[in-house]
């Protein structure tokens, strides 16, 4: 019975809390989670208008992640450390590496249909390969990768024409 009496005064504190938080200029916002810097790694941080010109030509590896996310955070290290160590394949295969801020980029998001964080998804030449559903380790990551730039050199050698003689 107690706690039922208290409910109307906690409903206004969050509102009015609400109130002044929304009404603040977004400079005195400071959120109360931490947030995490992603940085520049190789490969590109994709926007809704980059998109897919950029995913349209090639094999792309693209994650979706939110900086806020924990699983985004605890992976980070596994994704630019396989970004590094697989960039060569971009001459070899044309195979490259690209992020999506999902916060940032809510309707490309949309768009992709993406139902969680982080989630990544390869592209052959513009069109979805699907999503990678594999452990995100290291070594689990760099074996996909190496067997689907594989398969898109295949896709490449097949499509160049026959050489004349």
């Amino acid at each position: 019975m107690r706690l039922l009496s208290v409910l109307p005064a906690l409903s206004l504190l969050l509102i009015c809390t609400g109130l002044e938080v929304a009404s603040a200029p977004a400079s005195s916002f400071s959120p109360r989670w931490p947030v995490v810097s992603f940085g520049a790694a190789p490969g590109l941080h994709l926007t809704s208008t980059t998109f897919y010109p950029t995913t349209h030509t090639g094999a792309w590896l693209v994650e979706f992640y939110s900086p806020m996310c924990g699983h985004c955070q605890k992976f980070e290290p596994t994704w630019l450390d396989v970004t590094k160590m697989s960039a060569h394949l971009a001459d070899s295969s044309n195979f490259r590496f690209a992020r999506v801020d999902g916060v940032a980029q809510g309707d490309l998001i949309s768009d992709q249909k993406i139902k969680g964080y982080p989630t990544v998804r390869l592209f052959f030449d513009g069109v979805s390969q699907g999503d990678y559903k594999g452990d995100r380790s290291y070594n689990d990551l760099t074996s996909y990768v190496k067997a689907k730039a594989a398969d898109y050199r295949k896709i490449m050698l097949k499509d160049q024409p026959a050489k004349q003689s």
